[in-house]
């Protein structure tokens, strides 16, 4: 075996070489960037590993790894850090990752590992730990005199983690692949000529807090003072005193793994899964009840088999529970069942999954709740693997926020079974709906605790941070244990969790970071604009405060559109021709206004807790359900209105009429998500839109095939200033709602060639954001002059918006009569 190591740190990835060669691994070669480690792999076939650096500053090492999989597909790779790379456990994937300061004997046993070589026990350090199924990197001991942090990374505000001292050799993590495949991270295109590699913008990875962790063997590393170049990443001073490199004792271990290295054939190394397989399929299996599909049997409980089906009208898959026919005879098991799939579909928390709807049909009792695809902690438990701390301290959280939630709404529920906590595709722990009518045994919250204990302690991998969290576990199982309460156990456990979230409120990832970051930059920079235009006219302030006098004498003109237009079901032309069949519906005859969502703020800003409640699940912490510009501002020189007291008062914006009967602009993916939850309704799938919007026939325009610009507010007469625009339709930007009355679908929806386009709950990979799937956006709007009904957007993320952006509502059933 031949060993390339990358590090862009001066001398770092020569020391580590002079290491190994002192270990007996003479065929050991070093490179300064990735560039120049492509060089050396070109020019010499016989490199079969390379032991890289995660944060370079030209490439990173996830995308230098992707980028070679293709011409060296039989190369292999170790990944080194110094940083915690928690939240990018997707991009390791099965990758060994090693924390720096890296030690040398665990270095080699990582490589024998990689290159599938087991000595027998006690001959090498410990092989590394494998986690589960459902990955998270472990922090390790940063180095005393830390690199300088690249110019792209935040740095967070320091938290306290708490120290553990850990005994023994120092494990490597091994991080094993997800279960479900994870979102495609876009590859570079292979690498062909000399010295071009694929560059990727430099990584943004948070840096951990430091943990004080004891090393057997600790590894020096000196330092060089760095040389200016341009594409330099920014390095620490150099150490005052030099340090010399340790030199390795002959072990008989460690040159028992160097002679089977330099001897060694690569082999592949398996990533467990726990992926469940389907059970033998049954009578229902295949079948269609109502709007579900079921597809496959996957489970049994007392009540019956649960299924995966697939709920066709808006093309989700859900768990289907079911009743089975030999119960269903028992009366008092049938109202039991009725009555808890009724209290499930009644609790709503973010972590817990959703109960949809609860019906009998064909002699079927059912209900349908939310699918997550992933493992469940019975499954890891009998399969012998382990989880991360993290993840467990995680789920402590998430099981303490629920039960207080339980206890806070007077929700009765199931005693807590491992069986019920399920880690997704992520990592993210999610909690099966344990409500019920009536429990099937009592219990106190001290033995709920100590059954948490118990799940999680035996599958606990270790790490740094695991005997802090053993220790609160064991905690909870002690007679006269010190946390007796459910909101106090959540935030010890959130005490536990080390820092490495951004500086921001939101825990996401670096391109959904980048989102919110350019929308706060245009907030800014609007801001700015509003303060200089106020300060240089006295005209715009006066005009302000007779704004705000037309706001407090009311007089707004709201109307009310809250009918809803019935879509039969059957076949329509979809796209290009093809066609497709949907149940029947009923969806918003207009789109929803400035007004009808001002209610929906008002109520949120009452009921802060039921506001909550319909965040979807992915919704960041923080966010908040209010569109951008909405709000008024208190300037320095005066009060700044936002676009809903203009509607109201001024009725104009922005140079352009608006007023509350407009459509409602500005808001993100999530604010139409929870108003349509608001409301008992939800978001129309995009072929539910296009249905109503071109009719069953699949005309071109909502009125017919024939375009007409004079009947539908759009972007055929836009003009960068509004005094100069709608020359055509007869407006520059929004029109109140029910004024195009031309621009009217089929079966009698308006508004759908133009005014705002619309969300869609339907999500599609886009080129345009390097594969990542998206919210699709239907229909023109005032800014466009495409008003084709076939027309289709794959641009914006679902915490982004547009001015020319907004959304109606659909539903299942009838809308309640007023």
């Amino acid at each position: 075996m031949k060993i390339l190591i990358i590090d862009d740190e001066p001398t770092l990835a020569s020391v580590l070489c002079q290491q190994l060669h002192q270990a007996g691994i003479q065929d050991c070669g070093s490179a300064s960037s990735a560039a120049e480690g492509l060089d050396l792999l070109k020019a010499d076939s016989a490199i079969n590993l390379v032991v890289s650096d995660v944060v370079m500053a030209e490439i990173d090492g996830f995308t230098f790894r992707d980028s070679l999989a293709e011409s060296f597909p039989h190369v292999k790779f170790i990944f080194i850090s110094e940083y915690d790379l928690s939240d990018y456990a997707e991009r390791i994937g099965n990758t060994p990752l090693l924390m720096k300061p890296v030690d040398p004997q665990l270095l080699i046993a990582t490589i024998g590992e990689v290159a599938g070589i087991f000595p027998g026990a006690g001959s090498v350090p410990e092989r590394p730990t494998v986690t589960s199924a459902v990955p998270r990197a472990v922090s390790a001991t940063p180095r005393a005199t830390p690199r300088a942090t690249p110019a792209s990374t935040p740095t967070p505000t320091p938290r306290a983690v708490p120290t553990a001292v850990v005994t023994g050799t120092p494990r490597a993590v091994l991080v094993a692949t997800p279960v479900a495949t994870p979102r495609a991270v876009p590859s570079p295109a292979p690498i062909a000529a000399p010295r071009v590699v694929a560059v990727a913008a430099p990584m943004v990875v948070p840096r951990a807090a430091p943990m004080v962790v004891p090393r057997a063997v600790p590894m020096a590393v000196p330092r060089a003072v760095p040389v200016a170049s341009p594409a330099a990443k920014p390095q620490a001073a150099p150490s005052a005193v030099p340090r010399a490199v340790p030199v390795l004792p002959p072990a008989p271990a460690v040159a028992l793994v160097a002679a089977a290295v330099r001897q060694a054939t690569p082999v592949a190394a398996a990533a467990p899964s726990l992926a469940s397989s389907d059970l033998p399929p049954d009578e229902f299996v295949g079948r269609v009840f109502g709007d579900y599909r079921i597809d496959a049997r996957i489970g049994e409980n007392h009540n019956g088999s649960i299924y995966r089906a697939m709920q066709t009208n808006v093309n989700r898959t859900v768990r289907f529970y079911t009743l089975s026919p030999d119960n269903a005879g028992d009366s008092a098991r049938l109202e039991s069942f009725v009555g808890n799939a009724r209290v499930k579909a009644n609790v709503m928390h973010p972590a817990m999954l959703a109960v949809y709807a609860a019906n009998q049909m064909d002699g079927l009792s059912f209900y349908a709740c939310e699918y997550v695809d992933g493992t469940s902690m019975d499954q890891i438990a009998a399969s012998g693997q382990k989880i991360p701390a993290l993840t467990a301290l995680k789920i402590v959280e998430m099981v303490s926020d629920v039960m207080a939630y339980f206890a806070r709404e007077k929700v009765k529920h199931n005693v807590l079974r491992s069986s019920a906590i399920l880690l997704d595709a992520k990592g993210n722990p999610r909690l099966a709906n344990i409500a019920v009518e009536s429990p099937d045994s009592e219990s106190t919250t001290s033995e709920e605790m100590a059954g948490i204990a118990a799940i999680l302690l035996p599958v606990l991998a270790p790490s740094p941070l695991t005997p802090g969290v053993m220790a609160l576990l064991r905690g909870l199982t002690e007679p006269n244990a010190s946390i007796q309460s459910w909101p106090v156990l959540a935030q010890q456990a959130r005490a536990l969790i080390p820092k490495t979230a951004p500086t921001d409120a939101y825990k996401l990832d670096a391109r959904e970071r980048a989102a919110i970051q350019s929308l706060e930059a245009a907030k800014k920079q609007q801001k700015k604009m509003l303060i200089l235009s106020s300060s240089v006219s006295l005209g715009l302030l006066a005009v302000i405060l007779l704004a705000t006098f037309f706001v407090l004498s009311g007089g707004s003109g709201e109307k009310s559109f809250d009918t809803m237009i019935q879509i039969p079901a059957g076949p329509f032309v979809y796209q290009q021709g093809e066609t497709v069949t949907l149940p029947g519906f009923w969806i918003d005859e207009y789109e929803v206004t400035i007004a009808q969502y001002a209610k929906f703020l008002e109520w949120a800003k009452e009921n802060p807790e039921g506001a909550a409640k319909l965040a979807h699940p992915e919704m960041p912490k923080g966010k908040t359900f209010e569109p951008v510009d909405w709000m008024d501002q208190d300037l320095a020189t005066g009060p700044m209105l936002g676009y809903y007291a203009r509607a109201r008062g001024w009725r104009k914006y922005k140079g352009a009429a608006l007023d509350v009967n407009s459509p409602v602009f500005g808001l993100d993916w999530y604010d139409a998500y929870a108003y349509a939850a608001w409301k008992g309704r939800r978001l129309p799938t995009e072929q539910e839109w296009e249905k109503a919007a071109r009719g069953g026939e699949g005309q071109t325009f909502p009125w017919g095939n024939e375009n007409n610009p004079k009947q539908v507010n759009s972007g055929a007469d836009v003009n960068p200033n509004p005094d100069l625009g709608g020359e055509i339709d007869g407006y520059a930007r929004w029109s109140p709602v029910d004024k195009m009355s031309k621009d009217v679908s089929p079966f009698g929806v308006y508004g759908m060639g133009g005014n705002v386009s619309e969300w869609t709950s339907t999500y599609a990979e886009s080129e345009e954001l390097f594969g990542d799937k998206v919210p699709v956006i239907r229909g023109g709007n005032w800014a466009n002059p495409d008003v084709d009904t076939r027309r289709r957007l794959l641009k914006l993320m679902a915490l982004q918006q547009d001015i020319s952006l907004g959304f109606r509502t659909a539903s299942d059933t009838a809308p309640a009569q007023p």
